[in-house]
């Protein structure tokens, strides 16, 4: 006598109740008084926590080395046999070619850098109009470095040194008188302002004054004094009336005929005339 001749009952009776479970059709809400009885969810309620899982390709394992052959990166971990690559601290530096003299060296130097040199961001004298009518800077106010980058006109000054005004004016737009208190003016630029009685004067700014103009927020609490130009282009350009520099009604002499020792005790007279 065979043995599945008493175990096909069984399983006969087996895979009936099992579909008679899952196939059974689901009860009215008004018999279960469970108003999501039937629906998608009441079927879902089979699944657990431990069926999630991440999207596929959204996680990658850190790769394990010397964990066996099998990882591809056991034994040598990666490394293969012996040699200057396979030590501690492996490798050589960017460019070594194993003793020869390097590409980098055999190429001759072409052109110059000039670390002290700087770069403003321009601004014409059309975008300040333009920004002047529609209300987004105040013409009655002294426009600095900073009205015209938390206005938008001019986006960003982590990497550059200032602001300058150039360009012609819009025909179309007014331009009242303004006083403007920027990096550098272009000759034509400045004499436009003036002519439309407005005062210009380029005023010095380091890297902690252009970030105090931009965030006056983050500087209420702290006395910072504005710092002066130390570099002698920056001295001789910031004194120079012709340059409508802040310095020039300040200096008595021309900066360019001015010792280091007078120039430090012109500034310190200026400062103790600012505080009386």
């Amino acid at each position: 006598m065979s043995f599945n001749k008493f175990t096909s009952p069984l399983r006969t009776l087996i895979s009936s109740s099992a579909s008679r479970i899952f196939n059974a059709a689901p009860a009215p809400p008004s018999v279960t008084g469970n108003p999501l009885a039937g629906s998608s969810r009441a079927a879902s309620s089979f699944a657990s926590l431990g069926d999630l899982s991440p999207v596929k390709g959204s996680t990658q394992h850190e790769t394990r080395y010397g964990r066996g052959p099998g990882s591809t990166k056991g034994g040598t971990s990666g490394r293969g046999h012996k040699g200057q690559k396979a030590r501690a601290g492996k490798g050589v530096r960017l460019g070594f070619e194993g003793g020869q003299t390097p590409l980098h060296r055999k190429v001759p130097k072409r052109g110059f850098i000039n670390f002290t040199s700087k770069t403003y961001a321009p601004l014409s004298i059309s975008t300040l109009q333009s920004f002047i009518s529609e209300g987004r800077i105040d013409p009655s106010e002294p426009i600095t470095v900073g009205t015209v980058v938390r206005s938008n006109a001019v986006h960003g000054l982590s990497h550059l040194s200032g602001v300058k005004l150039l360009g012609e004016p819009n025909p179309d737009l007014p331009l009242p008188p303004l006083n403007l208190e920027l990096s550098r003016y272009s000759k034509g630029a400045a004499e436009y302002i003036l002519q439309a009685g407005g005062q210009v004067s380029a005023v010095y700014h380091n890297n902690l004054g252009l970030r105090k103009e931009v965030f006056p927020d983050k500087f209420l609490l702290r006395d910072i004094k504005d710092a002066k130009p130390t570099r002698k282009t920056d001295i001789l350009y910031y004194t120079n009336p012709k340059k409508y520099g802040y310095l020039a009604s300040s200096i008595p002499t021309s900066a360019r005929n001015m010792s280091p020792e007078q120039w430090v005790e012109g500034q310190s007279s200026v400062s103790a005339s600012a505080s009386e």
